[in-house]
């Protein structure tokens, strides 16, 4: 075989965003049982899995390229269709389908139950390819529901479920949220009286986005209280540097 042929057919992942031009679409037949939620599913894994955030762009422009037939815009078929991948996201939130939660800073992840259902999307159509050459396995966990190294993703419901367990959170479901002090609402973002005001406002907004992805009514109404309680501190200025 020559040099040639050996790197034509050698594995290959994609390396940054606009490599995934170069994903191959799959064929209609293989795809056509499953939903497009199922689909979307299948897109996000492959982006956590090559390391590509997993943003509404990029899962957009994956979804046209492995499903062109479902998620290329009518009559340009090489160019996404948004809107289609935004309802499947949409669909896969945890009060529908369950399939991921998100988060509009960090991307979508996959739950457990989602991750289940990408790996009979798998077993179904195969692994992606990319210019014919198949996805490096190697270097990846093809099952998506193998562990995975923590500290590449970021998971608003264990998020969400570990601020549940902070003394704030615990005296709001006690009734006694009237005991509770400016060092409880650090204690709940986990920072310090020196953070600065606008740090702890974004870690507080951040908290937010989490419990929106998630679809926790309980612990939204929690952070509602939170804010009117300490909303004096929250919106404190942050202080002027002194001029010499």
């Amino acid at each position: 075989m020559t040099t040639d042929r050996i790197e034509a057919s050698m594995p290959t992942n994609p390396n940054e965003p606009r490599d995934l031009i170069k994903v191959d679409p799959k064929p209609r037949d293989d795809t056509s049982a499953f939903s497009l939620v199922h689909l979307t599913a299948y897109s996000v894994h492959w982006l956590d899995m090559w390391r590509i955030p997993t943003t509404y762009e990029n899962i957009s422009v994956l979804n046209a390229r492995l499903f062109p037939a479902d998620f290329g815009m009518a009559g340009f078929p090489e160019l996404p269709d948004g809107l289609r991948t935004n309802r499947s996201l949409l669909q896969m939130r945890p009060k529908y389908r369950g399939f991921a939660t998100s988060n509009p800073r960090k991307g979508v992840y996959l739950t457990d139950k989602g991750r289940a259902e990408v790996a009979r999307v798998i077993k179904a159509i195969g692994l992606p390819t990319l210019n014919g050459k198949p996805t490096n396995i190697e270097t990846i966990a093809v099952d998506p529901r193998a562990p995975k190294n923590k500290g590449r993703s970021y998971n608003p419901a264990q998020d969400v479920e570990d601020r549940r367990s902070r003394l704030l959170f615990r005296r709001f479901k006690e009734g006694r949220f009237d005991e509770t002090d400016v060092v409880h609402l650090l204690g709940l973002l986990g920072l310090y009286d020196h953070t600065p005001p606008v740090e702890i406002r974004k870690a507080f907004k951040e908290l937010r986005d989490a419990a929106d992805a998630v679809g926790d009514p309980e612990f939204l109404q929690f952070l509602d209280v939170v804010s009117d309680k300490f909303r004096v501190y929250l919106e404190r200025p942050d202080p002027s540097h002194r001029k010499e």
